[in-house]
């Protein structure tokens, strides 16, 4: 996705928290990711997951990869069942006063991220072009949506001076920085 001057979201991320092309390449190809999870992804998700690998964007939006390798993938498969089984469940009441459905069901919710608080981000997979998905995101609490991307999500965090974010967070001196886990060690971008 892009915005009005052509630069896409995904770019404007890697710039903000100094992420080079080429520190991160995944192990496994989206053809098989879909596959294996069941259902398409959409193209800046694949784009900023090509790019990053698993973690954390200003430490607020955790972003798992599951083209990182095959053991992310089936974490991620794990993970998503387990949101989906939880969220189904009555006696949470997370879907009690909203008129959501889950995945697989048409226009189901299918989870992408969290804010490492216990906040779930999600797609409303409401149509067969994953690109026009709108985001949910729960805050354990409530509801909120945002039109999309995930990219624009993650790109609005990072210049967030304020509360003006989805999380609805004070960023004001939060590094803008990405820390992700790239084999066994920990990388935070910018560098020092």
């Amino acid at each position: 996705m892009t915005d009005a001057q052509g630069q896409s979201h995904v770019d404007e991320v890697a710039r903000l928290v100094g992420w080079r092309h080429g520190d991160f390449r995944p192990e496994l190809d989206w053809e098989a990711v879909e596959r294996e999870l069941g259902t398409p992804l959409p193209a800046d998700y694949k784009e900023l997951l090509t790019r990053f690998p698993a973690g954390a964007f200003r430490g607020s939006i955790e972003v798992e990869n599951p083209g990182q390798s095959a053991e992310e993938l089936a974490t991620v498969k794990r993970t998503n069942e387990q949101l989906l089984e939880i969220f189904a469940d009555p006696d949470t009441g997370y879907l009690t006063r909203v008129s959501y459905r889950l995945f697989p069901e048409p226009g189901g919710l299918y989870p992408w991220g969290n804010n490492g608080a216990g906040g779930t981000f999600w797609w409303i997979t409401d149509s067969a072009d994953p690109d026009t998905w709108r985001i949910a995101y729960n805050d354990r609490d409530d509801w909120h949506e945002h039109p999309g991307p995930m990219s624009k999500i993650i790109h609005e965090l990072l210049v967030s001076t304020g509360t003006d974010n989805i999380l609805q967070w004070d960023m004001a001196g939060k590094p803008v920085e990405f820390t992700g886990f790239a084999g066994d060690r920990m990388i935070s971008y910018p560098a020092p």
